[in-house]
This record gives structure tokens, sequence and C-alpha cells, in this order.
């Protein structure tokens, strides 16, 4: 070494018998990469960018090109070359629309596009499937597996694709987000990777969870689902003819890590079903069954019939709701028939609120709403109305909203003053007597603490999609939560209660963490008391059940099964925050960190955990285990 430092650089390189020059130093597929690193931001399911937020994030198909082109040699030869890339990156072809325009341009074969990881190019060869150029990457580094160190490695996307090309990937990171991340990324994929164990038995006790099972496992006609569900204890009558012709299914039957992290997400929120069922009520109402589909049924005129109010459901011991007590009085000849009325579960998904503050000059509470459209679609479209009262503002529900006739810029007009709320850039401005408070107003009003909030209207999920309603008293009663119990809630959680400081507006960042400016200090106010009963609910159900793992798994299982749950909850918690918004054309929740900021909102979204629809507890279970899905296809053979 020292005798090369006292050359220079070319009696250096000529002391250097052979000089690999690597692909990536001759060509690259740029135009491919590029195109498949687009696309990759449209994947949501399965896609490791939705098992954390992490701001810095690599596309997969950028990864695995520059580590593919900087491990192989370049091949000898302009033409060994071309075809190389060729079936490494494929080719692009343009994409036309019926009337023969090109809309988009994308990528045809190669193995840099998601999902295209193993499968046989188009030409019948397999010069394109990854486990090919595995085997290259291996005989160019004599048999052995070549070490890929990336010490910057954030969200993991490089040491991924290494460990998916057959490397020993060494990967670190000094945020501590990072690091777990990364071990939920790529360590205990690699410890549980392609190892399949049987369900524990709650699991399999469940029908609806079981039939998921199944059906995953390629059981698909109707006859042998019943079969298997059968052979599992679900069903009336359980033949021995029946459960003699169901041999592929057996309570031992292997599952993969991901329907294990299933069964165990789902018995978190059993469990706090069970503790927050009364937090959130749920009521029926009364009306025909209404078909989803298009069939002759549904031409059929609705039958006449007297509204009813609507009824709470009262919790079982678990947590479930039932509106059979309800439909009693019907027997079963009424019931059999789709248009006659019954009661109907309407769960709900999520609840609207918005910020009041107190007008200086009548002192009425004025809500602070950016805007009062609930649901604005070309074929549904609601609004929440406001009539001025002696001490605020009372709100109802406008379904049906008509549509404007006119040119397209007078009918945006005139749904811009439809859904005007009380929000401008200059302030708010007073339902009842016109007078304006400034920004600055609001500001020393959040830091004085005299921002309250309101609840403005309740989504639940109807028969034929989301429905807006007012709140009711038991809704507004079930929205308060008591500091003692929140306390009792954190009691066992580590660290307790999030009071730690927010990130604070004069560190260059006052319009990304505009928060801090209106009195939200501490991370604590940046949830409602019921969101975080929700989440120190779910903090100790998770610990529990990591302690109860202990007797079915062995160490590596339960740790990362606990890490998963652990990144579900984390997930869920950027649903459930007073951050979140309504997204009224989508009919969905906003999380928190729709951008990498934390904005001051006005009208906020608090989700219902206990829901199965959107922001809900069991909708991330479900993101997170296909994320596992995916790594555990990424790392079984690495």
């Amino acid at each position: 070494m020292r005798v090369i430092c006292q050359l220079s650089v070319a009696e250096a390189l000529g002391q250097i018998d052979v000089i690999d020059r690597r692909l990536i130093e001759a060509a690259f597929p740029v135009k491919q990469v590029s195109l498949n690193s687009v696309h990759e931001k449209n994947v949501r399911h399965g896609h490791i960018s939705t098992l954390h937020i992490w701001p810095a994030r690599r596309p997969l198909a950028a990864s695995r090109a520059a580590l593919l082109t900087t491990l192989l040699p370049e091949p000898k030869g302009a033409g060994a070359r071309y075809e190389l890339l060729h079936h490494m990156a494929g080719t692009v072809a343009e994409v036309t629309n019926a009337s023969g325009e090109v809309t988009r341009e994308e990528t045809r074969d190669g193995i840099f596009r998601w999902g295209r990881e193993g499968r046989v190019q188009s030409d019948g060869r397999t010069l394109g499937r990854i486990e090919a150029y595995r085997r290259d990457v291996e005989d160019v580094f004599g048999g052995r597996a070549p070490r890929v160190l990336d010490p910057f490695a954030g969200g993991g996307a490089i040491p991924l694709e290494a460990m998916r090309l057959g490397c020993e990937a060494v990967a670190a990171d000094l945020s501590p987000v990072a690091w777990f991340v990364l071990r939920c990324t790529l360590h205990y994929p690699w410890l549980v990777g392609g190892e399949r164990r049987p369900l524990p038995g709650f699991a399999l006790g469940d029908c609806d969870f079981a039939e998921k099972f199944l059906k995953a496992s390629g059981v698909k006609s109707r006859a042998a689902l019943e079969k298997g569900l059968a052979t599992l204890g679900h069903g009336e009558e359980q033949s021995a003819e029946l459960l003699a012709s169901a041999t592929d299914v057996s309570p031992d039957m292997p599952a993969s890590f991901a329907w294990h992290l299933r069964a165990w997400g789902d018995r978190v929120l059993a469990r706090a079903r069970e503790r927050l069922a009364s937090r959130y009520p749920t009521y029926a109402e009364f009306e025909p069954v209404r078909r989803k589909g298009r069939g002759r049924a549904d031409a059929r005129p609705e039958k006449r019939y007297k509204a009813r109010p609507t009824q709470l459901l009262e919790p079982d011991d678990e947590g479930q709701v039932s509106p059979d007590a309800l439909n009693a009085e019907f027997d079963s000849y009424d019931l059999e028939d789709d248009g006659n009325p019954r009661w109907v579960v309407k769960p709900t998904v999520a609840y609207l609120w918005a910020r009041t503050t107190r007008c200086a000059s009548c002192r009425a509470e004025v809500p602070l709403l950016k805007t009062r459209w609930l649901c604005k679609k070309d074929k549904k479209r609601a609004r929440l109305t406001m009539t001025a009262g002696e001490e605020g503002v009372v709100f109802g529900v406008e379904n049906d909203v008509p549509v404007s006739p006119g040119t397209p810029a007078k009918k945006r007009a005139h749904d811009q003053e439809l859904g005007q709320g009380t929000m401008s850039r200059s302030g708010v401005s007073c339902p009842k007597c016109g007078v304006i408070a400034t920004m600055s107003d609001l500001r020393v009003a959040g830091r004085t603490g005299r921002l309250r909030e309101r609840l403005t209207a309740v989504v639940v999920d109807g028969q034929r999609g989301k429905e807006y309603r007012v709140p009711t008293d038991d809704e507004l009663i079930a929205a308060h939560v008591d500091e003692a119990v929140l306390e009792s809630a954190f009691a066992s959680v580590p660290f307790g209660l999030p009071n730690e400081p927010t990130p604070k507006a004069g560190m260059g960042a006052s319009r990304a963490f505009s928060v801090d400016g209106y009195g939200f200090d501490t991370w604590r106010k940046l949830f409602t008391n019921r969101q975080l009963l929700a989440l120190g609910t779910l903090v100790q159900e998770i610990r529990r059940c990591s302690d109860e793992m202990a007797d079915h798994y062995p160490p590596e299982w339960r740790e990362g099964l606990t890490a998963f749950l652990g990144l579900t909850l984390s997930k869920f918690t950027d649903y459930n925050s007073s951050i979140c918004s309504w997204h009224n054309s989508g009919e969905k929740l906003r999380s928190t960190f729709a951008r990498f900021a934390l904005p001051m909102v006005w009208d906020y979204c608090e989700v219902n955990p206990l829901s199965k629809t959107t922001g809900g507890f069991s909708a991330m279970i479900e993101w997170i285990a296909r994320v596992a899905e995916h790594l555990d296809d990424a790392t079984a053979d690495a």
C-alpha cells in the first residue's frame, strides 16, 4: 500500500493485472428504470413503503438496477451488452387508448418492474428471472455471496434488493426509527422466511378468519370451502362422510408468518373491542335491504313503510352488536323478502369535528371550518348546513345536494358557495354577527388554551356506501373521556402518555410544524382523549398477546410478530390523530402525514378504530400483513 501511494494514478493502476469493468460503467437502462420507479409510486399493498413512514424512500426498481449492474461485469462486445440489458430491463412500449392516442409508456418484460421479480419472460426464456441473476452474481464472485454495505440504509430498499440478489447485506442507520424499520424489513423476514407453522387454535376457531385462510390456501369452490370449514368445527352438521372428504384441511395446516400476524392482530382487536365498544356507539336504522348490484330485483320500486327513529345497539360481552333482538317482531316469512323493512346495523366509520373559538363581539361559538362538503362526487353529494342560534350554530346534514345547471365554471362557483366554510386566508368569520377573527387571534386563542372542538357529523357504513348524519346525544357523551380513565389506560405503558414536545416552529420549519404556533406544543395535544384511550388500550393488548406467544412460538417468531404488531399500531396512529382530515371526494381518511409535516387542521376526522373500513385497526393489520408476505417471498431464498 505504501508503494502504490508513492506512485502516480496511472502507475498505480499499472500494478494491477486485471481491472474488472462493471456493467454500470458502460451502460445503464435509465429509461426503463425511470418508468418502473414512477410505476412503483402507485403500488400500494405489499410495498415496503407502506410498512412505516420514512421520508427518503428509494424505489426498489432503481435499487435493484443499480446493484445488479454494479455486481455484474460488462459483457464483451456491444451485442452481448445489449442482449443482457434487454433481458434485464425489458423494452419500452407505448400504451394507446381506444382512439389510438399514446397515453403513456411502460416497460415490457425485465425484472425491474414491481411484481416481475420471478416471472418468466414472454419469449419463454428464463434469463429474466431474478434467480438466474442470483446465480450469475455468485459465479462472478467465485461461488460466494458478495457483501453489500449500506451505512445509511433508511427504509431498507438497497439492502432488501441486495438480499434478493443473494448478497450478504449489512445495513445501519443512526435514526432509531430507521433501525426498527430495518429490523422488520430485513432481519425478521430473514429469520422466518419460508417457514410455515400451524396457526393457534383461537384463529381457526373464528369462522370468518378460517374462511379467509382457506380461500388464500387454494380452497376456491363453495362445496370444498364448506367441507373445510366443517373439518375445522364450523357448521351445523359434520357427518363422517363430509369430514372424510375434506382430507386436505386440518387444524395443523401450515401457515406463513403473515397469516400468524393476521391471527394475532385480530386477537388484539377483539380484546380491544371488548373494552372500547361502549366508546363508539353503533346504531340500527329501519329500512329494507338495499342490494348493491343492478339486477332486476333492484329495479322494483321500494315498498312504502313508516320510518322509525334510529335505535342504539348495546354491545355484548365481546363488544359485538346485533339487530336480532329488534327484528324479533318479524317472522321468518317477512325477513325472507328483502323488500320488507327491518333493522339494519350501520357501524360508525368516523366522526367529523370542527375546532371552535369564541367570537370577540357576540361571544357566540364559532366553528372553524375550511369546507362544509361531506361528500362531493358526480352522483353523490352531501354537505353540512349551518343555522345561526343563540349561542352559535346548529348543524344539519343535507343529502342529495342538487347540481347547479350551467357551464363547468358556473357549477364550480356554485359548489364553492354551497360548501363555503367559516375559514379564509384572513381568518374566521362569525356566522352570527360576521365579525372576523384574524389568524393571529386564533394563534393567541390556541396558546392560551381557548380553542375547543365540536362534533359536527358522523360517517356510517350504509348498505350502499357511506352515509352522513348528525351526532346523537349518546355519541356526544361517549366522546368524552375523563382524565382518570386515560391515566389508568397508560399506567402500564412504558413512558406513559406522550407528553414530549412537538417540533418547534422556530426551528426553520414554521410552515411544516405550524401546530406549535397554535398551542399544540406536546404530542399529547395532537390527539383527543378518546384517541389516546384507543392507543393505550391497543398497546396493552399487544403486550398481553406478546406474553401469550411464548407458549406458541420460538423466540425469533415471538419477537418478529410483536415487532410487526408494533408497526401496525404505529400505522394506525398515523390515522388516529386530530391532524387527520376527511377526503370528501374519495370518502376516506387523509392520514396525519399526508405530507411530511404537521400543519394545523381546523376541521379534523376521528376514525373509529373498531371499524372495518377506512382507517380502522383491522385495515392496518392487512396493510402490514401484505408487506410481510412480500418480504417473506423476497428473503426466503436469500
